[in-house]
């Protein structure tokens, strides 16, 4: 009974023990599987010939879990218990009583060596849900002399400098900073979420975080022989910035955009090329067509003006000869606007100053019995007018100068007719001026009633001109017209 006490009082206290956390149990005797075996015992190969002292023995070890079941195979126990200075890999042929990260084990079993790693086949063992803390080194540490921290937990950054396959996995190699030696990174291919563990997007020049277990690689082959680092789930490695394999989408990425954008508008440019050239073709053949039609127009009123001086010419009535005079003028003035309109670069403008002089030189033309009493001065700034501007205001110089000849000027004595144009901001001023009699006292243009009167003050409101109408100081009449240059003016 009190034996059967005892070793019940050993137990609970062990259980309290080891779900507290505490694991620094020193080996008495070897061959008591009452006492808890170190680590260090278990791998200790005294002779150096890659034979364990202790291959085959029975012992009982304890520690906490750093790894979950399940994960490196579903059905066998296959995992790794720690304490703060060391780690032990255990096998099971099936799982009996699930744990889970920092649960305590309790363990019995054989030392058995699996591809060479030192391992405890164990027959039974117990779970304690204590959630204890698991020391976990640095890497930076343990790369220097990983042979002293196998089976413990450990993490750092490092730079990929190789990637590859195994038969039996996949890995990546890193370096540390500061340190000339490097890990192998490693997954194995039974792992139950080998899938999810990316190393597609790893490059080498990447830098990585990672977490694992240090185990050792070829343990049986001293040529080949490596330590690595055993991920336990993809969350054991993160990327520190981005991956050259993203970079490399992206370049690619870009350079398909780039090229795709280019090619758009590479096409967009010869679309629109082809359809100006289109369009610019039928814009010439418009104003081919708009020039054969002002050159037709002024043709057909040069015909009209023909047929008035013929009829003129049959007429013996004075006042009928003066209406018919009168008359043809009116057409010159339209037709030489259409002459203007074929023979220059824009059917849309027409200088008007140069317009105004030829005009009035035509006028003087006809005046037979004026051409050598009558000088012509013109003070005109370079001016552009809208086309359909410039026939009213054509039509009005017309009125003016046809007047002038008729009620200021007389062919025996010297006569003097002046044009002004200029432009200021956004008016035009047209000045009208002879050196005749001037007007009669109390003129006033609004009330003069003569279709000469009647047609200046028409094309003056087509103009939207202002009209002021003097006497100069030097004798003769002056018709001031002063109106908008843009196209809002109509």
């Amino acid at each position: 009974m009190i034996e059967n006490f005892g070793t019940r009082l050993g137990w609970f206290l062990l259980g309290f023990v080891v779900s507290a956390g505490f694991f620094s149990f020193e080996v008495k005797a070897q061959s008591d599987a009452d006492y808890f075996w170190t680590f260090s015992e278990i791998r200790s190969d005294t002779n150096s010939d890659n034979t364990l002292d202790y291959f085959g023995e029975e012992v009982s070890i304890t520690g906490i879990a750093n790894i979950e079941t399940g994960l490196l195979h579903e059905h066998y126990l296959q995992a790794f218990v720690q304490n703060d200075s060391a780690g032990m890999s255990v096998f099971a042929m099936e799982i009996e009583t699930p744990f889970g990260i920092g649960d305590s084990i309790v363990a019995t079993g054989k030392i058995e060596r699996y591809n060479g790693l030192a391992e405890v086949h164990i027959d039974s063992y117990r779970v304690f849900k204590t959630s204890s803390p698991i020391k976990v080194r640095s890497l930076s540490e343990v790369i220097e002399s990983p042979q002293d921290y196998l089976g413990m937990l450990a993490e750092g950054e490092g730079k990929i400098i190789e990637k590859g396959s195994t038969f039996n996995g996949k890995y990546v190699r890193i370096s540390t900073e500061g340190s000339s030696k490097s890990m192998m990174v490693y997954v194995s291919n039974f792992h139950s979420l080998y899938d999810q563990f990316d190393f597609d997007v790893l490059g080498v020049g990447d830098r990585i975080s990672v977490k694992g277990i240090i185990t050792e690689y070829n343990p049986e082959f001293p040529k080949e022989r490596t330590f690595k680092l055993f991920l336990r789930t993809p969350e054991d490695l993160t990327f520190r910035g981005i991956p050259q394999f993203y970079l490399y989408l992206i370049a690619a990425a870009s350079a398909m955009l780039i090229i795709v954008v280019v090619g758009w508008v590479i096409s967009l440019k010869r679309s629109v090329n082809a359809k100006t050239k289109t369009i610019q073709a039928n814009l010439e053949q418009k104003e081919v067509l708009l020039r054969e039609i002002h050159h037709r127009v002024k043709n057909s009123l040069a015909i009209v003006s023909g047929l008035i001086h013929l009829q003129e010419g049959n007429t013996e009535s004075r006042e009928a000869k003066r209406v018919l005079q009168d008359t043809q003028a009116r057409i010159q003035s339209v037709a030489l606007v259409h002459e203007k309109l074929y023979k220059t670069e824009s059917l849309s403008e027409i200088k008007l100053n140069t317009y105004i002089k030829d005009l009035v030189e035509a006028i003087h033309k006809t005046f037979t019995d004026y051409k050598e009493a009558v000088e012509l001065k013109f003070e005109m700034e370079e001016v552009l007018l809208e086309t359909e501007r410039v026939i009213p205001c054509g039509l009005l110089i017309n009125e003016l100068v046809v007047n002038a000849y008729k009620h200021a000027f007389n062919k025996n004595k010297r006569g003097e007719l002046r044009i002004r144009l200029k432009q200021i901001g956004d008016d035009i001023v047209l000045i009208v001026s002879d050196n005749g009699p001037g007007l009669p006292s109390g003129f006033d243009q609004s009330d003069d009633e003569s279709l000469g009167a009647i047609l200046i003050n028409s094309f003056a409101s087509r103009l939207k001109a202002g009209v002021q109408v003097n006497n100069r100081e030097v004798g003769g009449a002056e018709y001031i017209f002063k109106f908008p240059s843009g196209k809002t003016a109509d």
